[in-house]
């Protein structure tokens, strides 16, 4: 299988502090997605939980993001791991939020193709 066949998910789940989950969700999609998309990443949808803005709880995002293949995955990766407005964007990010977590995946069908990034 050719390494661009695999689709990679990449995925952000966030914890909002209470009452802020709508204004982070904005600057997320203003501050962030831009240089995501520059990237390479195609936004995939975005979820919120519960699926009410909350004022004195917090409420969850996931925002999940899709990249084709190994390869472009890690160029994406590395690209941002250099940005100043990527790593500005975090540390601002993490002032507003009670966790955070980043998972990157694949389906079982794509594994073959996903792990090989020298490609074929």
């Amino acid at each position: 299988m050719d390494t661009s066949d695999s689709l990679v998910f990449v995925v952000d789940e966030m914890v909002v502090a209470p009452g802020g989950a709508r204004a982070f969700l904005a600057a997320y999609m203003e501050r962030y997605a831009p240089g995501a998309i520059a990237r390479g990443l195609t936004l995939d949808r975005v979820l919120v939980a519960p699926p009410v803005w909350l004022e004195e709880q917090s409420n969850s995002l996931t925002v999940s993001w899709t990249v084709r293949g190994a390869r472009a995955w890690w160029q994406q990766s590395l690209l941002a791991r250099h940005d100043a407005e990527v790593l500005r964007w975090w540390a601002d990010a993490d002032e507003l939020l009670t966790s955070r977590r980043r998972t990157v995946s694949c389906s079982p069908a794509d594994m073959e193709g996903a792990g090989d990034v020298q490609g074929h």
